[in-house]
């Protein structure tokens, strides 16, 4: 909470319009400092709250001076500004409904309606077309090895990149001639041919050769000394080539559970028993019809 305190007031101190510095330091002080301190109430702030607060300063900031180009107010803005504002680039600047809602709220500016877009998964790829993307990464040489185990780690296990950025070499194990990959408890088999891929990769990793992340154990070694690399830094690496990653989890995970209990597959993943056990319903399973026991007696 003291480092974000800093770091507005020196952001603050850069904006030169007296009016804009009065209007974000209401904003901050009465909504995004308050809603800080009660998220600091249940436990100690993450790098993601306090970055979300970060960006939305910014990008208030940001909408004050386009504002201010077009010679308007806060007090003036329309309809007319704000659908120009999100205007093809509404996932860039969805931060700003925060600001203008608090605006709205407090009578700083006139109602207006705010562009709104649907943030529910996308469908999800068909298996076919999932089987023919793990079949790419086989094959695709000309794709960067970091990327293609990146994507596999999606396609067959339905990791988000979040959890994958975070493994290390040592959630890879090669015992008795079988790689293991620990997302749960137990450990998931790589079947062939993706766990020779997985040790190719072990030995080539980026960013392992500079003398700030020599020994780094990250399985995605970031630039960063001692840090990985980040989701956002590897989701549009792999959107890029093709490979549709929240699509993919999603064919991946339904798949999962039709083969599988969906306890088995949520403890083998990582992922939560309710959340799986749902998919499970959704994607028509029939696992939870079987009683436990010796079915061969």
């Amino acid at each position: 909470m003291l480092l974000f305190q800093r770091w507005l007031a020196e952001k603050l101190s850069t904006v030169s319009d007296p009016e804009h510095r009065k209007l974000l330091e209401l904003f901050a002080a009465w909504h995004i400092e308050r809603r800080l301190r009660t998220l600091a109430g249940r436990g100690p702030l993450t790098g993601s709250q306090t970055k979300q607060a970060r960006n939305e300063v910014h990008l208030a900031i940001t909408f004050l001076n386009y504002l201010a180009q077009g010679g308007r107010a806060l007090a003036d803005c329309t309809q007319t500004e704000i659908d120009s504002w999100y205007a093809g680039r509404y996932t860039a600047r969805r931060l700003t409904h925060t600001f203008l809602r608090w605006a709205m709220r407090s009578k700083h500016m006139a109602a207006v309606t705010l562009p709104h877009r649907s943030t529910d998964n996308p469908a999800p790829i068909t298996q076919q077309q999932r089987l023919a993307l793990l079949r790419q990464l086989v094959n695709r040489d000309d794709v960067p090895l970091q990327d293609r185990v990146a994507a596999v780690l999606v396609l067959l296990y339905a990791q988000p990149l979040t959890r994958i950025s975070r493994l290390s070499t040592d959630d890879v194990h090669h015992e008795d001639g079988n790689v293991l990959v620990r997302l749960g408890d137990p450990l998931s088999p790589v079947p062939a041919p993706f766990d020779r891929m997985l040790l190719d990769y072990l030995g080539q990793r980026p960013n392992t050769k500079t003398a700030t992340n020599p020994e780094a154990r990250w399985l995605f070694p970031g630039r960063r000394a001692g840090q990985p690399m980040t989701p956002e830094a590897l989701a549009p690496r792999l959107r890029n080539l093709g490979f549709p990653t929240r699509p993919g989890r999603t064919a991946a995970i339904r798949q999962l559970v039709l083969q599988a209990p969906a306890p088995v597959i949520s403890r083998m993943l990582g992922y939560n028993d309710d959340h799986t056990t749902r998919i499970a319903e959704e994607a028509g399973g029939t696992w939870r019809h079987y009683a436990p026991g010796d079915h061969w007696r």
